[in-house]
């Protein structure tokens, strides 16, 4: 064999060696497979924390009218905020301890409010991957709602909000917070006192009714005094008036007027609905006039607190 044809055979083999290593190395990329991936991510069942009721403090209360009390939390859904503050629901329900079925109680003024919405503060639910957002609400709460401080008759109770957050898988997650809620002594008087003309030597014999009605939530009893009658110097003192809780002629009425605060008994009962809340109680006075009292128009002032009532 000669030269020339031995280096043809070896030119051969190695280009033969160089395309068959390239074709054994094609033929092992053309023998992969892929894998089909695949899980499901299930519905996460929301959280509440930091819910806050009336900012922490205890709740006082504004007589004669509702107060606003404000309810906080912080909501999380860790399958996306949204699935609640968009798909789902924030409720509330405000209600002294001492009331059963605290989820679901009805409706009364003095001890559950229930169904409070909650929604969104600002924008803090925000972004396809945010899982926490947010919510507050207010709650008007009427005037006479039951006390909890320790000179109340529920000292052992306390006010709690529960607030209950539901994705829109209708799963749900509760927490709460409590305060206490003072209570408030207040009253508010209708009725002048009006005598009228009368002559000197005689008394009133139409009663002038002063009625005060309870607008705190304790029952409450009157702290009454007022002040002498004068007229151009003269002078008509305080004692002449006398009062009751029901009517009688002048000498035959209860109490007598004293320049000095004097507790009363009265009795006048806390307003019970909200519907018609108002609770009050008459008071019904006469005056006499001394034989010797000058001629004039008088003019005083009577004045009436309202104190707690242990009856």
């Amino acid at each position: 064999m000669n030269i020339i044809f031995r280096a043809y055979l070896i030119s051969a083999l190695l280009v033969a060696l160089i395309l068959g290593g390239g074709l054994l190395f094609l033929n092992s990329a053309s023998a992969g497979d892929t894998a089909a991936t695949s899980v499901t991510v299930s519905n996460a069942t929301p959280s509440v924390t930091s819910v806050a009721l009336n900012g922490g403090s205890a709740i006082s209360l504004t007589e004669n009218t509702t107060t606003s009390v404000s309810i906080a939390a912080t909501i999380t859904d860790t399958n996306n905020c949204d699935d609640v503050f968009t798909s789902g629901t924030i409720t509330a329900v405000l209600f002294r301890s001492g009331v059963t079925a605290s989820s679901g109680c009805s409706n009364d003024a003095r001890n559950c409010y229930p169904s409070i919405t909650m929604v969104e503060v600002g924008n803090s639910c925000n972004g396809s991957t945010d899982t926490s957002g947010d919510a507050v609400a207010t709650s008007g709460v009427w005037y006479f709602a039951d006390a909890t401080d320790t000179s109340s008759t529920y000292p052992g109770n306390v006010w709690i909000v529960a607030v209950t957050a539901t994705d829109g898988s209708s799963a749900s997650a509760s927490s709460t917070a409590s305060v206490e809620l003072n209570s408030l002594y207040a009253l508010e008087m209708t009725g002048t006192l009006v005598y009228g003309s009368l002559a000197a030597g005689a008394s009133s014999t139409a009663d002038a009714v002063a009625t005060s009605t309870n607008t705190g939530n304790f029952k409450i009893d009157n702290e009454i005094s007022g002040t002498d009658m004068t007229a151009s110097g003269f002078t008509l003192v305080a004692t002449e008036q006398r009062y009751g809780t029901s009517s009688a002629t002048h000498p035959n009425l209860t109490f007598q007027l004293t320049t000095s605060a004097t507790a009363r008994s009265l009795n006048v009962p806390v307003a019970v609905t909200s519907t018609n809340p108002t609770s009050t109680v008459g008071t019904f006075w006469r005056i006499n006039i001394p034989n010797g009292s000058r001629t004039g128009a008088y003019t005083g002032t009577n004045t009436f607190t309202a104190i707690y009532s242990a009856d």
